[in-house]
């Protein structure tokens, strides 16, 4: 091997043999036992190496440890002058370690391993070296830094006109640097200007055409920007990085001033801005001769060390960019010598930071702490060694020499053992020191601090040689003397030190991703790398120094040079680093600051309006919306659906008027952006020079929307700050701000932006966000701040307005429009006839978005579809089929392009693995990063030069392959600012990230995944395990929908797989838990489902239907099982600590309970019975506290005094009562008499001197606390008064009535205030809002009507119950409504939209009051059924019931078993397929209740009857419309239907006592029988036809032919079909199959044996719910078996269990299923002595 010389420094380096493993790429034995032959270790060249060494050690100061180290085995060769050239003197050490202009790449190399793993896994050269065998592949040779090479001083640019404004800043610094270059006029001096006077011909022409105006001009245009920048306050980053570029050309003066501004601006800073640091260190390096003093350096480094203590501790990114800069500090203040820095105040505390530093984890971080812990060893600083030892010897401050006073005799002895040992710790300033010494008499201060100092190592005097020796190579990089460089690196005597190898990597490196050197010397850096890393004979590289270039490779590998990332990814394939451990931590490469996005410092001063409408041709040009439907909107979330009017007008009547703030909500989807961009391009057609000015502002776009939202968009815009600040000072603005929900905001941008306050920016804001982002309560974040009024709000300032669904006319508008964009084979009637005749589909087409993917998928979806009616269209297949239509749109768009060679062949590569998969996986990619690294914020800002080694990379770039998938992808870009076109579509993408329905791997291993390219990976990796989809709705119902359309079970498969492997592997739990929660959303049933030891922390699973199944030993903490079906479920020895069942333990009352109140104190309640009595629980424990006795009938409302210290209780004994409170007990005070009639509802004022009393003698009582005395008599209502309530002020109290309207009246006078009226309905209930902004009233329709009591109108309506509503009340916040009613169900509200939050059932009767707790997080219920139970409002956030579902009075199989139909109250008839248990039909009857239902035998007619006199026929074929024949005859309603088993015939039979039959072909009436006394409630055709038998007051319980299953139909809504399953010949049981509409949670037979964490409060609420410790399995015998089947409400039917005959293939079961119409329980007879097996099981109606 030949050495390097100054004429040839290429390197042979012998080519190790690599034998590839299965671990990875190891060195082979035969390759260890090589004898490297190297020229440089022979010893011919021993004694020239010595004179080198000795010659290097004199220049560098001595290394008294280096001296004594043995020599180097290799010397060096060639000419000494030429290496001695490189250390001629101190004046050649360069001011700092690497070249000026710098910045910082932050990299996290905890990632390199992988990525040297991917890159060896994936190829990532070109063919011709991938054809190359392991030996040879790799990079070709180069010749490594040959010869000497200027780098540039600044990036070349082009050269501006002549007098032409000069739009860039490094423009102006190019031209400033050409003329000092040029010795003109103009002088200014850099540091980095390279000594040569030569110019190329264009910039040598450029020069001579500058006169002296020119060059005057461009003096004035830099001093101009100094002066603005250092006005500026906020000094962002691009500020910094433009006014940086300006350093190397800046007189004395200007920098000055400059430099002062930056380390104010870094002394005031609270947070640390690593942009300011960074030029901050820029401009210190560029510093020109004279220009810095030593003052400067010390108040830098004071400043770097105060915050690098406060930051050290806490980040260790933040403690890398300090410490970095330190270093670089540090090296200027040795080179320049400085000498004022204090020993003990700036001295000490940075030796402290930096040796705590030393040892950090971050091996970057330590690294460079030792850097520069060793430089500052170097620099000078104004104590002498001998006052360090006396200072500490004294622990006084630094004297500038010893004093007389202080000597005092020392013995010899131990002086000399003291020098010995000072010599060993001081090194080179022993002799000083010793010096001192001999000067003075002996001190016994001085001995005891030789003696501290060596106990203490003083290490601040330990130098060594690697500093010096990296400060001469940095010289040597900065002087471009890359020969010296090479050489010196090989060859230095430090140079197996790991500092040294260390530090000349990172040069290396810097060498390599600086642009200003060029490719080639770019490409030699890295080849550099390669040999250090691979010699082992001359440099010994230590393993964590191989480890830190394998981290530099990878992160050069990321640059944007394609030459440079070729070499490093070829080299990093060469190297095959698997074994090598991964660099963990952060590590900063420097480079230059990056060029600015924008220069606003070097705006020139002219006329705004000339931007502005330049602005205005942009805005207008790029406006382009091909189908806009002006929409329709609302005043407000509760307005009615007749309120409706056009937008744009209201928007510009807001824009007229003094009102500040219009809120514009929506969906997702229902056009806000649309409306956004058409509304601005309107307001620019319009514009008129010095009037209003329209801002589209996009808030997730910037960064600081909630503080400089107007300034950071103008920025973005390209506005100066000369312009920003004038148009904030003279202009008014349209702020059209979109995508609030999306910015993730939370605050109020009027107010934080300071809009319309004196001094501020004059603007009207409109704002848009979706509905579901802010929840009821977001008012205070829109409202503007009233002027001069603490915490007060100018609602008067304030608008809103709702954007309504699209009507049936709008759809039309907008299909008529949408078919003309482009040739069509459907014209408009084709889509409106797809889009109503899919189920469902016009409901989604409402939506805009939705709308606009139905129609571009709607062609591909029907092909081939006769029957529309059972197409069932779910959001997922509408964008499964627009995105894939979307991707082939753009790929035959590429393939009509002229694309490049380049281009073309990766084009044709796409193509040939699936342009649409790859277009897919690309986008689910992204969205998978975009949750991953920004949490979901969908707006990703990327930057070429900020971003070169961040994720962005991969999708962001300029490479081909991205720069395609970018554009063909469904993303939006805004400059550098990309997102999707729609959240929506970022949730999809994320859910096929999760999975892709394309995958053709059907099944999971045991114990990995499969990912898109089929390598197995850890389930750690796995999607699922990143994060708990629980609050991704969105995502959750895509996956759900997946999981329920799939035609494969593949995704179903895999997720129980997951929940299946959580037993075995505890990091599969998130994983498992986000697996069950898809499920359960999906509608899987888990009934008799082995689940045992599985892991499933913090799932959700609300609605679950969990039937029999096992769970023992599972880990279910934080599980939510609200409204779950967990009958007959083992968990015993499961982890439960924190699982939510969503309601409390119920009361149990002696009586009937009418109502209910809670005490202040929120534990204690009071319960109201039908006996008179009033007893006080104690909601924790359940106990009874008191009883109070004094009503002898009916206590019907309940109202606590605001202090909880009285009672006021009324009753049907027409009294009404005072209790008050005695200690822990209540008493009667006073009894009110004066109603002649029932007390209905009593309510207490918020000051507490008054109580109302509403009566049925239709009057409305007001009496005093004090004394009892009637203070008014309120009449006006003209038939019982129901209820009454207090404003929250209570100078007014508002009734209800039977006459349907609501008074208010003048407490303080009695009079009338006003009048509500309902225009029909009997009015049950009312309750103020405690803001007392909204009244709620419920009416006897089961309908709730929302008022507002200011404006005297109703503002919302909504079905609530199918009963009469007997109770209704606020939430004390305000932001719900709880009501209860006859149908035995108590609902929660959303009070701001009437949505339905959630649905409590339980209660087995009529729910008659209910009440909020004073916390509102629980609600009482009072029922008939002598409960009260208490419901958990923390579990409302699930998903509820879209709406009220209807008590179920019918249901029926197919002759087939092929479906099942039901008939409900209202008279809807729906047809259920029972295999995917979703209904496919849906018939409305004229009747209010369908009564009874029948299938024909054939199965293509259904009869119905109800509470009317005729039966309907249907006749359903396949591909028609359902037709109806009304047959006539009965005078009373019809009770039952059915048809003959042969058809035919169809037998009815009514409350009128007659049976009837019909032809069912015809119609036609045939018979009438007559006899029964009562009504005719079951009929039955023996098999033949030709008999029937009739029956009255009996029913039916419906089976499935050929199978063991029955189906039963109940009161809550719900259908629910049951299996008999025969386990073995003695033991029988009794599971649910399926079911509908189930809101109840259930739990009877639950066994909780031995389970953790479950509280007291939990097992009392699941043993009331029939839940039991230990499992009686006698109960299961054959022969003593009950099917106690929960929640069957009202079944009016018997039937006997098909024969065997006629279920094939099973055992016949001698029993019959039977309901008695007293309970709500089913029975099991045995038909051969019809004996109950055991009628001691009837469970409650809740279960």
């Amino acid at each position: 091997m030949s050495s390097p010389t100054a004429g040839n420094t290429f390197r042979h380096i012998p080519r190790l043999r690599l034998q590839r493993q299965s671990a990875g790429t190891v060195i082979d034995d035969e390759s260890k036992s090589l004898n490297v032959g190297d020229a440089r270790s022979s010893s011919s060249r021993h004694s020239s190496a010595l004179r080198f060494k000795k010659r290097l050690l004199v220049i560098l100061g001595g290394d008294r440890k280096a001296k004594n180290r043995d020599p180097a085995p290799n010397v060096v060769t060639g000419s000494r002058r030429h290496v001695g050239a490189s250390f001629s003197g101190k004046a050649d050490i360069p001011v700092a370690l690497g070249h000026a202009p710098t910045t910082l790449l932050s990299y996290n190399t905890s990632c390199v391993s992988g990525s040297v793993r991917a890159a060896t896994a994936t190829p990532i050269l070109p063919t011709i070296l991938m054809n190359l065998d392991p030996v040879t592949r790799g990079p070709s040779r180069l010749k490594i830094f040959s010869k000497d090479v200027v780098r540039l001083a600044l990036p070349a640019t082009l050269l501006p006109k002549h007098h032409a404004r000069i739009g860039q800043t490094s423009q102006l610094a190019y031209c400033c640097n050409l003329l000092a270059r040029s010795r003109k006029v103009l002088r200014f001096h850099a540091a980095d200007i390279p000594k040569t006077p030569f110019l190329n011909n264009n910039e040598l022409h450029w020069v001579q055409g500058t006169d002296r105006v020119e060059r005057d001009q461009l003096h004035w245009l830099v001093d101009r920007m100094i002066k603005t920048f250092s006005d500026d306050t906020i000094k962002g980053s691009d500020a910094v990085a433009e006014i940086v570029l300006l350093g190397p050309v800046l007189n004395s003066d200007n920098y000055r001033s400059l430099l002062s501004c930056f380390i104010a601006k870094f002394e005031n800073s609270t947070l640390l801005d690593v942009n300011l640091l960074q030029g901050l260190i820029q401009l210190v390096e560029c510093a020109n001769t004279g220009y810095l003093v030593d003052s400067d350096l010390v108040r830098i480094a004071a400043v770097l060390s105060k915050e690098l203590a406060i930051t050290h501790n806490s980040t260790s990114d933040h403690a890398s960019h300090l410490t970095w800069a330190l270093s670089r500090v540090l090296d200027i203040m040795v080179s320049g010598k400085v000498k004022d820095l204090n020993r003990e105040r700036d001295y000490q505390l940075l030796l402290q930071l930096l040796a705590g530093l030393k040892d950090n984890s971050n091996p970057y971080l330590r690294n460079q702490a030792a850097y520069a812990y060793q430089a500052l060893q170097y620099v000078p600083d104004d104590e002498s060694p001998l006052q360090v030892v006396l200072r500490y010897a004294q622990g006084v401050a630094p004297v500038a020499s010893p004093r007389p006073t202080s000597v005092f005799k020392l013995d010899r002895l131990q002086l000399v053992d003291g020098l010995a040992r000072i010599s060993q710790v001081c090194g080179s300033n022993f002799e000083t020191i010793k010096t001192g010494i001999d000067g003075m008499k002996t001190s016994m201060e001085v001995q005891e601090g030789f003696a501290l100092l060596t106990k203490r190592k003083y290490h601040s005097l330990e130098k060594h040689s690697w500093y010096l020796t990296l400060q001469v190579t940095a010289g040597m990089i900065q002087q471009g003397r890359l020969v010296a460089f090479y050489n010196l690196v090989w060859n230095a005597p430090c140079r197996q030190d790991r500092q040294f190898q260390w530090g000349v990597c990172r040069q290396i490196a810097e060498i390599a991703v600086d642009a200003l050197w060029g490719t080639k010397v770019g490409e030699q850096a890295v080849a550099f790398l390669g040999e250090l890393y691979k010699d082992n004979a001359q440099w010994k590289p230590h393993e964590d120094v191989r480890r830190w270039i394998i981290a530099l490779l990878v992160q050069i590998s990321l640059l944007s040079d394609p030459h440079i990332i070729l070499r490093a990814r070829g080299l990093l394939q060469e190297l095959n680093p698997d074994g090598i451990n991964e660099f963990s931590g952060s590590f900063p490469l420097m480079l230059r600051l990056p060029l600015p996005r924008s220069c606003s410092l070097i705006a020139q001063a002219q006329d705004i309006e000339y931007d502005l409408h330049k602005l205005r041709s942009l805005r207008m040009a790029e406006y382009t919306q091909s189908v806009y439907i002006a929409p329709m909107a609302k005043p407000s979330l509760q307005a009615s659906e007749d309120k409706l009017f056009p937008l744009m007008d209201k928007v510009k009547a807001f824009l007229t008027s003094e009102r500040q703030v219009m809120l514009i909500l929506g969906d997702s989807g229902a056009g806000k952006s649309t409306f956004n961009r058409h509304l601005e391009n309107e307001l620019w057609k319009t514009y008129e020079t010095g009037g209003p000015i329209p801002l589209f502002i996009s808030l997730p776009a910037l960064e600081r929307p909630d503080r400089h939202m107007v300034a950071e968009q103008l920025r973005l815009l390209n506005f100066f700050e000369t312009q920003v600040q004038e148009l904030k000072q003279y202009r008014q603005l349209v702020l059209i701000c979109d995508g609030y929900d999306e910015s993730q905001l939370m605050t109020n941008l009027h107010n934080t932006n300071l809009l319309n306050r004196p001094g501020q920016w004059s603007a009207k804001l409109l704002v848009t966000c979706r509905t579901q982002y802010l929840g009821p309560d977001y008012h205070h974040r829109f409202v503007p701040e009233a002027v001069g009024q603490y915490y007060g709000s100018a609602k008067h300032l304030y608008q809103e307005a709702v954007l309504a669904p699209f009507t049936t006319n709008q759809i039309e508008q907008y299909v008529d429009k949408f078919v003309t964009l482009q040739p069509r084979i459907w014209v408009k009637e084709d889509y409106m006839y797809k889009l109503t005749a899919i189920p469902h589909l016009m409901d989604l087409a409402k939506n805009p978005f939705l709308l606009t993917l139905a129609l571009e998928t709607l062609p591909i979806v029907v092909t081939d579809r006769a029957d529309l009616s059972k197409l069932r269209v779910t959001r997922v297949q509408l964008f499964d089929t627009f995105v894939e239509h979307w991707l082939k749109v753009n790929k035959n768009r590429l393939l009509r392009q002229r694309l490049s060679e380049t281009k073309h062949v990766m084009l044709n590569d796409m193509l040939a693995s699936g342009f649409e998969r790859e277009g897919i996986f690309f986008q689910a990619q992204l969205a998978a990063a975009i949750f991953r690294e920004q949490d979901g914020i969908p707006v990703v800002h990327y930057s070429p030069v900020d971003d070169k080694t961040s994720w962005k990379v991969e999708f962001f770039s300029s490479e081909p392959k991205a720069t395609f998938h970018r554009d063909s992808s469904l993303l939006t870009r805004a400059g550098n600012y990309y997102h999707f076109a729609h959240r929506s579509l970022l949730e999809y993408f994320y859910s096929r990230a999760i999975w892709d329905p394309s995958s053709n791997i059907d099944e999971f291993a045991p114990h990995k995944y499969f990912d898109s390219t089929g390598t197995m990976l850890h389930i750690t990796k796995h999607p699922l395990s990143s994060r708990s989809l629980v609050p991704e709705a969105s995502v959750i119902q895509f996956l759900a929908e997946r999981v329920q359309i799939s035609s494969t079970p593949a995704l179903r498969n895999h997720l129980l797989a997951l929940i299946g492997l959580s037993r075995s592997d505890a990091q599969a739990s998130q994983a498992a838990a986000n697996a069950i929660t898809i499920l359960v959303r999906a509608g899987f049933r888990f009934h008799g489902t082995d689940l045992r030891g599985i892991r499933i922390p913090g799932a959700d699973l609300t609605g679950g239907r969990f039937d029999s199944a096992l769970f023992q030993c599972a880990d279910l903490r934080s599980v939510n099982f609200s409204k779950t079906w967990i009958r007959q479920v083992d968990f015993s020895g499961a982890l439960m600590t924190g699982t939510r069942f969503g309601e409390m333990p119920y009361l149990t009352t002696s009586a009937s309970a009418y109502s209910c109140a809670f005490l202040p104190d929120g534990r204690r309640l009071a319960v109201g019975s039908d006996n008179g009595e009033i007893d006080i629980y104690d909601t924790v424990t359940g106990e009874l506290i008191d009883s109070l006795l004094g009503h002898n009938d009916r206590i019907t409302s309940l109202a606590f005094s605001c202090f909880g210290t009285q009672i006021v209780s009324g009753s049907w004994d027409k009294t009404v009562i005072l209790w008050l409170r005695v200690s822990k007990y209540f008493i009667i005070d006073r009894i009110l008499k004066g109603h002649s009639d029932h007390v209905n509802n009593v309510a207490y004022s918020s000051t507490g001197k008054q109580v109302a009393s509403a009566s049925a003698d239709r009057s409305v009582r007001l009496w005093d606390t004090l004394d009892g005395r009637v203070l008014f008599v309120l009449r006006g209502h003209t038939q019982w008064v129901q209820g009454v309530a207090y404003s929250p002020g209570g100078d007014c109290v508002a009734s209800c009535s039977h006459d349907g309207t609501i008074r208010i009246f003048d407490t303080r006078t009695g009079e009338p205030v006003s009048v509500l009226d309902t225009k029909g309905g009997m009015l049950q209930c009312i309750a103020y809002s405690p803001d007392g902004q909204r009244i709620v009233s419920g009416n006897a329709q089961g309908t709730l009507q929302l008022w507002d009591p200011a404006l005297l109108r109703m503002v919302a309506e909504w079905k609530g119950h199918a009963s009469p509503i007997n109770s209704v009340e606020f939430s004390p916040n305000c932001l719900g409504i709880v009501s209860c009613s006859g149908d035995k169900a108590v609902n929660l509200w959303n009070s701001q939209t009437g949505a339905l939050v959630s649905e409590f059932r339980g209660h087995s009767k009529m729910v008659f009051g209910n009440a909020f707790s004073p916390d509102g997080s629980r609600i009482a219920s009072a029922s008939e059924d002598k409960t009260v139970r208490l419901w958990e409002v923390t579990s409302y956030g699930t998903a509820a019931s879209d709406s009220v579902l209807e008590p179920l009075n019918s249901v029926a199989f197919s002759s087939d078993g092929q479906y099942l139909i039901s008939g409900d109250r209202s008279g809807t008839i729906r047809r259920y397929n029972p295999r995917s248990h979703d209904p496919d039909l849906t018939l409305s009857s004229k009747f209010k209740r369908a009564q009874c239902i029948a299938y024909s035998p054939g199965g293509d007619q259904l009869a119905t009857g109800g509470f009317g006199r005729d039966v309907i026929l249907w006749t359903i074929l396949p591909g028609s419309r359902p037709a109806q024949v009304v047959l006539t005859g009965h005078t009373a309603y019809v009770r039952v239907v059915v048809f003959s088993p042969l058809g035919g015939r169809i037998a009815s039979g009514a409350d009128d006592h007659t049976v009837r039959f019909w032809n069912s072909y015809t119609g036609q009436p045939s018979l009438v029988l007559s006899g029964h006394g009562n009504s005719i409630s079951s009929i039955a055709f023996t098999p033949s036809g030709c008999e029937i038998a009739s029956g009255d007051e009996n029913g039916e319980i419906p089976w499935r032919p050929k199978t063991l299953e029955f189906v039963t139909a109940c009161e809550d809504g719900s259908m629910r079909v049951w299996s008999i399953v025969e386990e073995n010949p003695d033991k029988v049981s009794v599971m649910m199959t399926w079911d509908t509409g189930l809101t109840a949670f259930v739990a009877s037979g639950a066994v909780f044996i031995g389970t953790v964490g479950l509280d007291t409060t939990d097992q009392k609420l699941l043993r009331q719910r029939g839940a039991v410790d230990v499992l009686d399995t006698s109960r299961y015998a054959f022969g003593a078996f009950i099917a106690a089947l929960p929640s069957i409400e009202s079944i009016p039917s018997v039937a006997a269990i098909p024969s065997v005959a006629a279920i094939p293939a099973v055992a016949a079961i001698p029993s019959v299923a039977a309901n008695d119409s007293s309970d709500d329980s089913i029975s099991m007879y045995d038909t051969d002595s019809f004996a109950d097996f055991d009628s001691s099981t009837e469970t409650d109606i809740d279960e």
